[in-house]
């Protein structure tokens, strides 16, 4: 996962209305004017409802290109995972800050960089381990259940609102023991915290992500505080014993809980929403998988190489490096395109075609790779192997049925809306 878009920490640094949207106007304006040059990380920046043909144009150029932004971009697989995996490069620079323009919500774990990113990261890694996530499976399958069972006698429903953004909201809150009375709070916040993987174009965006990352934050110090009171089996239960030893503090409990909360909803939405677009604009695909629903997890795996929920992941070079022939120099940052290197050709065939039942291929890099391996991608990839299952049981007959609309997002891949019939 990868924080932030490049506008969205303006609002540290302005004081009005006029004056963030006058610092946004100017920030794209001088995207489109680099992107005008031929510059097309620029362009991918400005948000592109389908950013792949200028993925291609970027790959035509290398697999490693600077942009006239400063920035080193990644459009090989082979060359993302070398950099992910690589312990001179970072997620921060080398004097453990972002650079301007990032969020200072991603203050967790996550955004961390060695020793804390691993003091921090054991913590929570037993809590998503295959093994204690295979608990959650009835909790998932009970979620999507009261959902499709929800949906009207002619199979007619939006695949976005009313099923994909639920399920991992109730599955989310169940792993962080949020009480039920106040799962509709974080519903809300959770919408407005998505704004700091998405990006911000409009002040009110900015107002709302403020207003929903202070909320977040004071939502998971009160459930801290309840679980003192009232322990359960929750994550948050199993940490507080930790809480202000020298393993963990109330802050750090907080900034894991706030982020990993965000992670987990926001990426898997997209995850399920994204496979069942690309199987139902390749109808063979989704009749192969209604006639083996085994196959949901290899549906899984191909939606997040196909169309991945995060396009964009950075680093930053700890050192001067030298990198595919290229010198990079120390705290520049490299960001691999994710949507690009998934559909690298000379790893797989046709990589621009949804293909179930991929054999030998190399694993995508959506869950990222190296030390910083999405911690809950067991969760993500059980939910959405469970949610396609469940889908393709249900309504083996599944058809668009209206228009899609996107969310237009360098930085985020999915859908507002997917209408569909099952009937």
């Amino acid at each position: 996962m990868t924080t932030g878009a490049s506008m969205s920490g303006v609002a540290a640094v302005v004081q009005s209305d006029s004056e963030l949207e006058a610092q946004l106007r100017t920030s794209r304006a001088a995207l489109r004017s680099i992107g005008s040059l031929g510059d097309h990380y620029a362009t991918v920046l400005l948000g592109q409802d389908d950013p792949y043909p200028v993925y291609e144009k970027l790959r035509r150029r290398g697999p490693l290109q600077q942009s006239r932004l400063g920035t080193w971009i990644i459009t090989g697989r082979s060359l993302a995972d070398e950099v992910l995996r690589d312990r001179r490069f970072g997620r921060r620079t080398t004097q453990g800050e972002w650079p301007a323009g990032y969020s200072d919500f991603d203050n967790s774990f996550l955004a961390m960089d060695p020793p804390d990113h691993g003091r921090l990261r054991r913590l929570a890694m037993p809590l998503f381990s295959p093994r204690a996530v295979g608990r959650l499976r009835a909790e998932v399958e009970r979620a999507c259940t009261d959902l499709l069972d929800k949906v009207g006698g002619d199979g007619s429903f939006d695949v976005m609102t009313d099923f994909a953004a639920q399920v991992p909201l109730t599955v989310i809150a169940a792993v962080f023991g949020i009480p039920e009375q106040w799962r509709e709070r974080f519903s809300r916040l959770a919408e407005k915290v998505a704004l700091v993987l998405a990006g911000v174009a409009q002040p009110a965006e900015v107002h709302a992500m403020r207003e929903g990352v202070a909320g977040m934050n004071e939502l998971f110090r009160d459930i801290i505080e309840l679980r003192r009171r009232e322990p359960g089996e929750d994550l948050v239960s199993r940490l507080i014993g930790d809480v202000d030893g020298e393993l963990l503090t109330a802050d750090e409990l907080v900034a894991m809980c706030g982020m990993l909360s965000l992670a987990g909803t926001e990426t898997t939405v997209h995850l399920i929403g994204n496979g069942v677009l690309a199987m139902l604009d390749a109808p063979e695909q989704w009749d192969l998988l209604c006639g083996d629903v085994d196959l949901a997890a290899g549906a899984v795996e191909e939606t997040l190489r196909f169309d991945a929920s995060v396009q964009i992941q950075s680093r930053y070079a700890h050192s001067d490096i030298e990198l595919a022939g290229k010198r990079v120099k120390k705290d520049a940052q490299l960001v691999m395109l994710t949507g690009a290197c998934n559909r690298d050709p000379e790893v797989w065939a046709d990589p621009g075609v949804f293909r179930l039942g991929r054999r030998d291929e190399a694993e995508h890099i959506s869950f990222s790779s190296g030390i910083h391996y999405c911690v809950g991608a067991p969760l993500a990839r059980l939910e959405g192997e469970v949610a396609l299952r469940m889908l393709a049981e249900r309504f083996p007959r599944l058809r668009r049925d209206g228009e899609v609309v996107r969310r237009v997002s360098p930085f985020i891949r999915g859908l507002r809306s997917l209408p569909v019939r099952g009937d």
